[in-house]
Formats: C-alpha cells, structure tokens, sequence
C-alpha cells in the first residue's frame, strides 16, 4: 500500500479501522514519529550552532511535529465503524508538511514574507482542526463533557497559529514581541494539548453514558472540567484587558488543573497498565508544579507586587516542564492505552 488509505489492521492491532494510513500504519504515528526525529535534529542544530532557534521556538516546533499528531492520534479510535470525517482525514494527511513549513518559518528573519508565507500552512491546518472539533459538537449535539473538553481543544488550537502567524510578520499588536510568541506556545499546551487530556482523561471517569456520575467526586470532576476549559479563554481575557481579571482567572484555572491533576493520580492511575499510569502519574504531577509557576507569574500583574517569577524563569521552568513533563508523556500514555 503505497497511497494514503484507511490502514489495515497489522499485526495484533484493532481491526476494521478507517483511520489515514500507509502500509498499515496509521498517519498520526508516522507523522508524530518522523516530527520527533526532524525536532531532535533540529534541537541538533540549534546545540551546534547551525540554526538558531530561541527555547519557545523549539516548543512551538516539538508541539507542531509531535504532540498535534499524537493528539488527533487519540481523537479518533481505530475501533469505530464510522470513518473519520473529511477535516480530520486533511488535518491528519496535511499536518506534517505544515509543521516542516513552520519549523522553517522559525528560522526566517521576523518580519519576511517568507516567515509569513511558511506560517500560513499551519494556520489552515489548524483551522481544519477546528472543523473537526465543530464537527464532532455538531453531530452530538453538545455533551457530554469530556468530548466538549475534546472539542475545545481542537477549537482553541488555530489561536496559536494566528498568534504564530502575527510573530512571523512582526506584529506585536500592544504586546511585547515575545509575548505574542509565547501566546503561540501557550495555545498549543494550554489550548490544545490540556483539554484534550482532560477530555480524554474524563472519558475513563465518566459513566456508560460518557457522563460523570452525580457523586461528589463526579460534580467536583466536571467542576474543573468547565473550569479548565472556560479558563483558557477567560486568562487570555485577563492578559488583554485587566490584571485583575488575570490573577482571579489563573487561580481558578490552576484550582481546577490541580484539582484534576489529582484525581487523576487518584482514580486514573491505578487502574491503566503500569507504564501508561507512570506516564499519567508524571503528567499529572508536572502539572502541580506548573501551575504553581503560573499563579506565582499571574501574581506579579497586580500593581504594586514584587516579581515572583521572570519571563525567562517561566519559558525554561514552566515550558519546558509542561512540554516533556505533561503533554508529551500524557498523550503517548492515551496512545498506549488504545494500542
């Protein structure tokens, strides 16, 4: 099988699957695992000189070649009999060429038409991703709520991308420079990758129906659901328009990913296989620490307040901790579970 098809089962694997595949294999495997091999390259590079790519460059690119694939790998299962939807099959065909478009964009000079140029691919990849995830709310027609955490993170995923695109061309808009870069970063961790670990996370605690149980650890569950995914968006509210608005955002965002983060260990862990629940125990516990990083940071915009955390200390403690120490262990522990 040479052209890109509905995989057939290998050896072992779940049969019947519709999903994007050549030989075989699924198209969000090859991609995630090709994207890690060119972003090690590329942090190679950066090491030896040949390139120069700043610490949220290489986080834009690992989640570009590595965590989107991996993710839209678990939004779908092998096992259904309905075959994915058209912007699921282009988003999981298109992604990498895009993501290698935009690796390259990051070392363009900002400002070029060719960073903009090369940005742009991924700003269609992401708005097909967005598709998908209106799709999927369409047809269900709402709930439940861990496939509305799912579908948000496939709805914020393009505001990364504009914000990508907006750095490519050197606009700042009334935001320092690295902080338009570091919202692309943001809404790639935060926006994409943390819902659709929520979501997928409380697919294991919900019921037969997909609904959580109306128990006290059930409603505290879907509590930080909404609480996460309505706090993306209310935390960007807050950096645009007030400090205020910012702080109490970010501590009811940080209440509720810790408050997942710990049901997770709980109720999650100890019941997946031993490595897919050591992943998830990392996540979860990665995620503790971040967002005390980011409370800390939040705290800092209030008027008259001392800095508790540098944007400096942030990029390299809480991104680099929420890439290698959630998303990426987080999502190939869900792919190991559906293996």
């Amino acid at each position: 099988m040479t052209d890109l098809e509905p995989a057939t089962p290998r050896a072992g694997g779940p049969p019947g699957s519709h999903l994007p595949g050549v030989a075989g294999r699924r198209v969000t495997d090859l991609s995630a695992a090709a994207g890690g091999v060119v972003w090690l390259g590329v942090v190679a590079g950066t090491a030896g000189g040949v390139l120069s790519l700043s610490p949220p460059a290489l986080y834009v690119g690992l989640a570009a070649l590595v965590l989107v694939p991996l993710g839209l790998g678990v939004l779908e299962s092998p096992r259904d009999a309905t075959p994915p939807s058209a912007p699921y099959r282009g988003a999981a065909v298109g992604q990498f060429p895009a993501a290698l478009a935009l690796v390259v964009a990051l070392t363009a000079p900002q400002g070029s038409l060719a960073a903009v140029a090369l940005t742009v691919p991924w700003l269609g990849v992401t708005g097909t991703i967005a598709l998908c995830g209106l799709g999927r709310l369409v047809d269900r027609g709402g709930g439940p709520l861990p496939d509305l955490a799912i579908d948000a993170g496939l709805l914020y995923v393009p505001v990364a991308a504009a914000f990508l695109c907006l750095h490519a061309a050197g606009v700042s808009l009334r935001f320092a420079p690295i902080i338009v870069l570091l919202t692309g970063v943001h809404f790639h961790y935060a926006g994409f990758a943390l819902p659709l670990v929520v979501g997928l996370t409380g697919r294991h605690l919900a019921g037969a129906d997909g609904r959580f149980p109306a128990t006290v650890a059930g409603r505290a569950t879907a509590g930080t659901t909404v609480v996460v995914v309505a706090g993306i968006l209310l935390i960007a509210i807050g950096i645009t328009f007030s400090p205020l608005i910012e702080v109490v955002a970010v501590v009811a965002f940080t209440a509720g990913v810790v408050g997942f983060a710990l049901r997770t260990l709980r109720d999650v862990v100890p019941t997946v296989a031993r490595l897919p629940g050591l992943l998830l125990a990392v996540a979860a516990l990665s995620l503790c620490w971040t967002m005390a990083l980011a409370l800390a940071f939040a705290y800092a915009s209030l008027p008259g307040t001392a800095v508790l955390v540098t944007i400096p200390e942030m990029i390299r403690w809480h991104g680099s901790v929420n890439a290698f120490g959630f998303a990426l262990p987080a999502l190939l522990a869900f792919r190991l579970l559906e293996a």
